[in-house]
């Protein structure tokens, strides 16, 4: 057990300490609802309850412990089956609350609420519980923030109020802020803003650099922000390859980076093998690109801490 006081883990079944995570990966998709998503993209939808479950469970078989289901309300989320998944499958999982991008948003009325509203609106789902799609309060608990940083996000009013929400509710909270990122944006810029509204860098995990600016200087120049970058883009063979993903992160090893690194798959349903995939499942980074790293000559102690160390720290909340 721990004290109260003490930083800790929220998951769906209540707060945990970091050192019971295990084998974590910070950007997954394990229950989507269909909505604009889908609309969007027709890989994100994974409503089956028991493909879902099946694919947590053959997770924990090979070693897996924690995921972060990145999907918050109002775009996909159901908090109540997150828990329900979680309990029958044993897997930890820490959901969030924030924003995504606002082409997948599902209320409209969300993005109405003045700033103090929506920060509000983030800060409960944290201390009391997630809201259902039907707007009822749960008893999971969201572990982190999200937001979306889109093009022109700094100078849009609407994505504004949200980053500013997301910030506020964070600092109330303690709770960690998981970035998406889209190409051509600037991540540096972002920091900066975060930082001026009382965030430090070392509070934000920012997703999918690795298939949005893959350009190793660039990853170097965020690193040195002293924030975290979650390499996601494992085997999506569209935008990197493998060989790609491994020469990126051991440059970053190599720099003395390995500590501000988390690994992932950010799922879809061509991305898990309950569901469409025929050469992946929730758990390849276990069973297939753990070798690769080590056969990359990445030392034992660097993949430790990019599979379980560091997400020890970067989920957090601390007040």
């Amino acid at each position: 057990m721990f004290a109260q006081s003490e930083a800790f883990v929220q998951t769906v079944t209540g707060a945990t300490a970091p050192s019971s995570l295990g084998h974590t990966q910070c950007h997954e998709h394990i229950y989507l609802r269909k909505g604009p998503s889908f609309a969007s993209n027709a890989a994100l939808c994974m409503e089956d309850y028991g493909r879902s479950l099946a694919e947590l469970k053959e997770y924990a078989a090979c070693g897996g412990g924690t995921i972060v289901d990145a999907q918050p309300g109002g775009f996909g989320r159901d908090a109540d089956i997150l828990r329900r998944l979680s309990v029958e499958s044993g897997v930890k999982i820490i959901a969030v609350t924030g924003f995504h991008k606002l082409l997948f948003l599902e209320e409209n009325a969300l993005i109405s609420l003045d700033e103090d509203a929506l920060a509000g609106r983030f800060f409960s789902e944290i201390t009391e519980g997630m809201l259902s799609p039907g707007g009822e309060r749960t008893e999971a608990k969201a572990g982190l923030v999200k937001a979306a940083f889109e093009p022109g996000g700094l100078e849009h009013p609407t994505y504004r109020r949200l980053f500013s929400a997301v910030a506020a509710a964070a600092g109330r909270s303690g709770a960690p802020v998981m970035i998406h990122t889209e190409k051509d944006t600037d991540m540096l810029a972002l920091i900066r803003w975060f930082s001026a509204h009382h965030l430090p860098a070392e509070r934000l995990l920012i997703c999918h650099l690795d298939r949005t600016h893959y350009d190793p200087q660039y990853h170097l120049q965020v690193l040195a922000t002293g924030c975290s970058l979650c390499y996601d883009s494992v085997h999506r063979l569209k935008y990197v390859s493998d060989a790609q993903e491994l020469s990126l992160i051991s440059q970053m090893c190599a720099a003395g980076y390995a500590g501000q690194i988390v690994l992932s798959l950010d799922t879809t349903n061509q991305r898990l093998r309950a569901y469409f995939a025929t050469d992946m499942g929730l758990n390849y980074l276990l069973t297939d690109f753990r070798p690769m790293l080590e056969q990359a000559g990445i030392a034992p102690g660097h993949i430790h801490a990019m599979m379980q160390d560091n997400a020890e720290r970067v989920l957090q909340i601390v007040r």
